[in-house]
C-alpha cells in the first residue's frame, strides 16, 4: 500500500506538472498538432517516469514520499514479518480469542475503487447501448460516402450531428443551407479523417481508471477542444466565404442527448473556437520549444535517485544471510536463548537495542531485528548482548540527506549557542544509566547522528550505534529539549546551511568493564565487504564456506566420541550430569590445537572433555575461497546418568535424620535462583567475594522450612543470600523421612578469578554469581560523555610501559628500535573511550600500548 501510495502520488505530480505546462505554453497557441500530441503522451510519461529510476551520486530535491514518516510507518505496518531463521527455545504464542477480522482499511478503499470504476464502465456500455439504438433507428436511411469512407447516418432530432469513427449521425430536422450543411459535414469528416474517436476512447478509459484524479478530466477537456480546432482550422483553409463558419456555428443549438464517446459540432467549447479563429497571432515556436527542457527537468527531478559514494554503494549492505545463521547457530552451543530474526524496510535508526523486559529483548541491526526471548538470567543477559555486539559489523545501512552537507563541505560547522562544553553538561544531567546495566558493569557508546537546520534547530535525531537499556530513548529525548535545541548554524560561502552532525557519548565508570558485554566467543577477523581477501598464519574463521570434516563423516565422529570418553568416577559419586561446552581449533594441517571449556560442569567432567578433545586424531580442514584455514569449532558434550546410578550427595553427615533421603534441587528452584541472585554493586566495586555457607531445612514435601547462614562473607552478601531464598520455591524429594538439611554454599566470584573453594573441592549445589568488571578501577566518573568532533590530530596515541607518548607520531623508530619491543597492542573503540582520563582525548584515534623488554 505504502509503495502504491507513493507511486499515485508521484505519477499525480508529474501529469500535474505536465498540465501546468500545457496551460502555460500551449493552451493558447495555433500548433494543435503538436498539442494533441502533447496531450496524448504526457499521462504515459507521467505513469513511466516514477518507474524510472537513473542513479547519481550527487544531492537533488526529490518527490517520493520513502523519507517521510507517513510512508514509514504505513510500510512497517503493513509489511509482513519476513523471518530469515529461529533458533533456541520455541516461543509461547498467545492468540487473541476475537474473530479474525477478514478486511482491512486498504481492502475497502480497493473496494471502493472498483466500485467506482463499475459505476463508469456501466454508464458508458449505457452509452454505447444508445449510439446503437440511434444506428439502428437510422439504418434504413443510412448513406455511404465511397469518397470520403463514411456513413451518413440519419438521428431524426434524437442527437446532436457528431461522428464516432467513420459513422456520421446527421440531425435532419435542423433547416440548413447547402453550404452551411456542407460545412459541417467538412468539420466531422475532419474528426473522422484525422483518427479523434480513438483519442476520446483512450482518454475515457483513462478516466475510467483514474477517476480519482482531477488533472485527466481536465486534459481530457483541453482534448475535445483541441479536437475542435483541428477540424476548424481545416475547414475554414477550405471554405470561401470564411465569415460565415463562426456564425454558422453560433447558430447551431445544441439539441438531444450528449454521448462522451462521440466528436459533437457544437459544444460549450462554441466561445473558446470562435476566439481562436479569430485570434491572429502566429505561433510562438519558443514557447513550444520550451516543453521539451521542462520535460526533461521532470525526469530528472522524479527519476534520478541520489546514490552516495563514489562507487554507487548501495544504501544496505547485508551479509549472507547464511553466514549470519551459522553465526546464530555457532551461539547457540553456550546461549540457550530463543533468536527470531527477521528483515524490516527502512528502519529509522542505524541500530537500535530495546531494554530487556519479560525475558525479552529486541535488536535492530541495520536491516535485521533480532528477537531474543527466554533470557531468564544476567549471566545470559551479557551473553545476549555480547552476541550483538558480534552481530554489528553483519548488516549495515547509510543514510542519505540530500539537502544537508558534512563538515568537511562548509565553512564553519555548527555549534550549540551555549558553547560545546556547556552543552554535553547539559545533556549528560538528564540521562542516567539504566539501573541493570549499571549493577552487571556493562559500559558501552552511544553515537547520534542528527542534522542542524540552517534555523539553528536540532532535527531528526537518530541511533548510529546503540548501547540498549532504554537510554537511546532518554538521549534522543534530551537532545531535542529546548533547553539545548539552539545552535549556530553552519555556513558556507557565507550562507546559512543545514549540517549533518554526530555525537558519541560513553558510558563507563568504576563498576564498568571497558567493553560494551561479555565476550562469550571471539569473533574471528572476516575480510570487509568489497575488500581484497587476506588470510594471515594465525587468522581463526568461525565460519567458513567448507567446514572441517572428521575422517569417516559425523557417523564415525559418533562412534569414536562413545568409544573415548569416560564418565568420570566423581561426578558417579556426586550425581553430577550437565552439559560441557568446549571450543577448539581445526588447523589448516588438520591437527586439533587450543581446547577451551567455555561451560563446565566440575566434578572432573570438564578434564575428561579436555582429555578427550587432546587426543582426538587429525581432521579434513576446512576452506575459506578455495584456502586451507584455521577454524573454531564448538562441541557441547551431555554427561548422564541412569536413574539408578544417580547418587545424593545434598545431606549433612552428621545429621542422622537427613540420611536415607534424596533431595535434589528443582528446576523451579535453579531457574528462581539464576533469575534473583544478583552481585550488589557495592560488593562488586569493592572487590568483595567468597562463599555464603547457608544451611536449609526442607518438610517431607521439599518446602523450605527454615533457613541460616553458617558462614559468612559480609552483610551486603549475605543480605541478598537470605533475601533470595525468603520465596524460593520448593525442592524435589523422593526419600521417607520428615525432614532434611541440605548445604547450599553459594559463592561471589570476580569474572577473571581463579577457581572457587567449591569447584577446587567438588562441593555440591554450590550456586556461583560472577561479577563482571569489577577489576576496573578506573578514577573517573560513571558516567563520561564525549562528542565526536575534529582532533587536532588524526594520529593514534602511542603509550610506552603505561607512559603516553602523544609527540611521537609517526617517528616511533626515532624514539624505540624494534629489537626493543616485546609486545604491542592496538586498542580501539570502546576501550579506547574508557583511557580518555588517563591519556586525553586523542584515545578516539585509537591507542598503541607498547609494552618494552626489560
Amino acid at each position: 500500500m505504502a509503495v502504491l501510495i507513493d507511486y499515485i502520488w508521484q505519477s499525480t505530480f508529474c501529469l500535474l506538472f505536465f498540465f501546468g505546462v500545457y496551460f502555460v505554453f500551449l493552451r493558447n497557441e495555433k500548433a494543435f498538432t503538436v498539442n494533441r500530441f502533447y496531450i496524448l503522451i504526457t499521462p504515459v510519461l507521467a505513469l513511466l517516469f516514477p518507474l524510472i529510476s537513473i542513479p547519481v551520486s550527487f544531492d537533488k530535491p526529490g518527490i517520493s514520499l520513502e523519507q517521510t514518516e507517513f510512508y514509514r510507518a504505513l510500510s512497517e505496518q503493513e509489511a509482513p514479518d519476513n523471518f530469515v531463521a529461529t533458533f533456541g527455545l520455541p516461543e509461547v504464542i498467545v492468540q487473541s480469542s476475537k474473530l479474525p477480522l477478514l478486511w482491512e482499511i486498504r481492502d475497502y478503499i480497493f473496494l471502493a475503487y472498483l466500485s467506482v470504476i463499475l459505476f463508469l464502465s456501466f454508464k458508458l456500455f449505457l452509452n454505447f447501448i444508445q449510439l446503437r439504438m440511434i444506428w439502428e433507428k437510422g439504418w434504413y436511411q443510412t448513406i455511404y460516402n465511397l469518397k470520403e469512407n463514411y456513413f451518413l447516418i440519419p438521428t431524426f432530432g434524437l442527437a446532436p450531428v457528431f461522428s464516432y469513427f467513420n459513422k456520421l449521425f446527421w440531425d435532419d430536422t435542423h433547416i440548413l443551407k447547402d453550404d452551411e450543411k456542407e460545412q459541417i459535414i467538412k468539420h466531422e469528416i475532419e474528426h473522422i479523417r484525422q483518427g479523434h474517436s480513438w483519442d476520446v476512447m483512450y482518454y475515457q478509459i483513462l478516466s475510467i481508471l483514474f477517476w480519482f484524479n482531477p488533472v485527466i478530466h481536465l486534459m481530457r477537456a483541453e482534448l475535445i477542444d483541441v479536437h475542435e480546432y483541428l477540424a476548424d482550422e481545416n475547414v475554414i483553409r477550405k471554405t470561401i466565404n470564411k465569415e460565415n463558419y463562426p456564425k454558422l456555428i453560433v447558430k447551431m443549438a445544441f439539441k438531444g442527448i450528449d454521448l462522451p464517446i462521440g466528436n459533437y459540432f457544437i459544444r460549450s467549447t462554441t466561445l473558446k473556437r470562435i476566439m481562436m479563429m479569430k485570434n491572429p497571432k502566429k505561433i510562438n515556436w519558443l514557447k513550444t520549444v520550451m516543453v521539451f527542457p521542462l520535460s526533461l527537468t521532470l525526469l530528472a527531478l522524479v527519476s534520478m535517485k541520489t546514490e552516495r559514494g563514489e562507487h554507487l554503494l548501495p544504501l544496505r549492505i547485508t551479509e549472507n544471510i547464511e553466514e549470519i545463521k551459522k553465526m546464530l547457530l555457532v551461539s547457540q552451543d553456550s546461549l540457550e536463548v530463543g533468536i527470531k530474526v527477521k528483515k524490516i524496510k527502512n528502519p529509522l535508526h542505524y541500530e537500535f537495542i530495546s531494554p530487556r523486559e519479560n525475558e525479552n529483548l529486541t535488536a535492530q541491526i541495520g536491516e535485521l531485528q533480532y528477537e531474543f526471548t527466554g533470557i531468564n538470567s544476567d549471566e545470559e543477559y551479557i551473553k545476549v548482548r555480547g552476541l550483538i555486539n558480534n552481530l554489528r559489523s553483519t548488516s549495515k545501512i547509510t543514510k542519505s540527506y540530500p539537502n544537508a552537507r558534512f563538515k568537511y563541505q562548509v565553512d564553519s560547522p555548527a555549534e550549540p549557542t551555549m558553547g560545546m562544553e556547556e552543552w554535553n553538561k547539559a545533556i549528560t544531567q538528564q540521562i542516567k544509566v539504566p539501573q541493570m546495566e549499571k549493577d552487571l558493569g556493562l559500559g558501552g557508546v552511544i553515537e547520534i547522528e542528527f542534522v542542524v537546520s540552517k534555523e539553528g534547530e536540532i532535527q531528526n535525531p537518530i541511533v548510529k550505534r546503540s548501547y540498549g537499556g532504554g537510554l537511546d530513548d532518554q538521549l534522543l529525548e534530551a537532545v531535542q529539549k529546548e533547553s539545548v535545541n539552539k545552535w549556530i548554524a553552519a555556513k558556507s560561502n557565507e550562507k546559512p546551511v543545514d549540517m549533518v552532525m554526530t555525537a558519541s557519548f560513553a558510558f563507563y565508570g568504576s563498576a564498568m568493564s571497558a567493553t560494551d558485554s561479555h565476550q562469550f566467543f571471539n569473533p574471528s577477523p572476516t575480510p570487509a565487504l568489497n575488500s581484497n581477501f587476506v588470510v594471515t598464519e594465525n587468522t581463526v574463521f568461525d565460519v567458513v564456506e567448507k567446514a572441517p570434516e572428521f575422517e569417516g563423516g559425523m557417523k564415525a565422529w559418533n562412534e569414536w566420541i562413545k568409544s573415548n570418553i569416560q564418565y568420570p568416577n566423581t561426578a558417579k559419586q556426586m550425581g553430577v550430569e550437565g552439559t560441557v561446552y568446549v571450543v577448539f581449533v581445526i588447523n589448516k594441517d588438520g591437527t586439533v590445537d587450543q581446547p577451551e571449556i567455555l561451560r563446565g560442569i566440575g566434578a572432573g567432567c570438564d578434564e575428561e572433555v579436555l582429555r578427550l578433545i587432546s587426543e582426538m586424531p587429525d581432521w579434513i580442514p576446512g576452506e575459506q575461497r578455495g584456502q586451507k584455514v584455521n577454524v573454531r569449532m564448538r562441541l557441547p558434550v551431555r554427561f548422564k546418568l541412569p536413574s539408578d546410578q544417580v547418587v545424593s550427595g545434598n545431606l549433612f553427615d552428621e545429621n542422622p535424620q537427613s540420611q536415607g533421603g534424596n533431595p535434589k534441587a528443582s528446576e523451579a528452584f535453579n531457574s528462581h535462583m539464576a533469575k534473583n541472585l544478583k552481585y550488589p554493586a557495592e560488593s562488586r566495586e569493592n572487590e568483595v567475594f567468597g562463599t555464603v555457607f547457608t544451611k536449609v531445612h526442607l518438610d517431607a514435601d521439599g518446602k523450605i522450612n527454615s533457613y541460616a547462614i553458617t558462614k559468612g562473607v559480609s552483610p551486603e552478601l549475605d543480605n541478598e543470600v537470605l533475601r533470595v531464598i525468603e520465596n524460593a520455591p520448593n525442592w524435589t524429594v523422593d526419600g521417607k523421612e520428615n525432614s532434611y538439611i541440605v548445604n547450599l554454599p553459594i559463592t561471589f566470584r570476580i569474572a577473571g578469578g581463579e577457581n572457587t573453594l567449591g569447584q577446587i573441592l567438588k562441593v555440591e549445589n554450590e550456586i556461583v554469581v560472577t561479577g563482571y568488571g569489577a577489576q576496573d578501577r578506573s578514577p573517573f566518573s560513571k558516567i563520561k560523555m564525549y562528542e565526536t568532533k575534529e582532533n587536532h590530530s588524526s594520529e593514534p596515541i602511542f603509550v610506552i610501559d603505561g607512559v603516553a607518548h602523544p609527540e611521537i607520531g609517526r617517528k616511533l623508530d626515532d624514539i624505540i628500535k624494534p629489537d626493543q619491543i616485546k609486545s604491542i597492542e592496538v586498542v580501539k573503540g570502546e576501550k579506547a573511550f574508557s583511557m580518555i582520563d588517563l591519556y586525553g582525548s586523542r584515545v578516539q584515534n585509537g591507542v598503541i600500548l607498547i609494552t618494552t623488554k626489560k
